[in-house]
């Protein structure tokens, strides 16, 4: 049984794709559920998400919490619902048909399942290929070579027993995807790839989060504090973390606040 979160906030008609493409799963409606978190105004998208779903024949659930926040709203999504696997939804994605019932198929209660990434504009059919892009399957316990695919939440099956009590750092609103993954990465033992064919569509938008820019002084206070509080969570265990893992993400914080330099 998988449970598919997805934030969203003030949700545009981004969002009927993103449904549409879960309710045309291959897998059983009766093995997954879609909990689906509003966050922030709840008004006029409360009832506008309630019209949308009427669509629908999946099994969901609309949460809403008026705290703003994507960490925020994926944390009570792991706190309200209780399947054995957690996949992470944005809400203006799409996924490939066989997406769920192929992550079932590899899944394993100690390792991630990652999917094929593909980025679009406006339609699935013209993609971009994204740096999680991949031509083969491979399986490795390796977390260190393939730590690109420890950047995000999205995209992969992640096992509850690997999240267990630890949740989205809500003080970070840049970077948390790759905290939170690496807060996991001492009970991941492998990571799994699906088929190629098996793909997570991204929406390439520059209004997203992560492609947002500031001045160089406030990526230089993001960047200090990202990298505090990957320090701070690897002292507090660090005969649990690999040291290597936590210098590349260390590195990896470094690399984007030189590259703004440079910009």
């Amino acid at each position: 049984m998988i449970d598919v979160i997805i934030p969203t906030y003030r949700p545009g008609n981004f969002l009927i794709d993103c449904l549409s493409s879960i309710e045309r799963q291959t897998l059983s409606f009766s093995s997954f559920k879609v909990s689906i978190i509003l966050n922030g105004d709840k008004e006029p998208y409360y009832s506008h998400i309630q019209a949308i779903l009427r669509d629908f024949s999946f099994n969901f659930s609309l949460i809403y919490t008026e705290e703003k926040g994507v960490s925020n709203a994926r944390n009570i999504g792991i706190e309200r619902t209780s399947s054995p696997y957690i996949v992470f939804l944005d809400d203006d994605d799409v996924l490939s048909e066989n997406y769920l019932e192929q992550f079932i198929l590899s899944a394993k209660p100690n390792s991630i399942v990652v999917s094929n990434v593909f980025g679009f504009i406006e339609s699935t059919k013209d993609t971009i290929k994204d740096y999680l892009s991949f031509n083969q399957c491979f399986q490795s316990k390796d977390l260190l070579k393939y730590r690109k695919y420890l950047s995000n939440s999205c995209c992969k099956l992640i096992p509850r027993a690997i999240i267990k009590d630890n949740r989205f750092d809500l003080k970070l609103f840049k970077g948390e995807d790759a905290l939170f993954m690496f807060s996991l990465s001492h009970r991941i033992v492998s990571i799994i790839s699906t088929n190629p064919d098996v793909i997570y569509f991204r929406r390439i938008s520059p209004f997203s989060a992560s492609r947002t820019k500031y001045s160089l002084f406030k990526e230089i206070g993001i960047g200090l504090q990202q990298q505090w509080r990957y320090t701070t969570l690897y002292i507090r265990n660090f005969t649990q973390y690999s040291f290597a893992l936590y210098i590349s993400r260390i590195l990896a914080v470094l690399k984007v606040v030189l590259m703004k330099f440079k910009g």
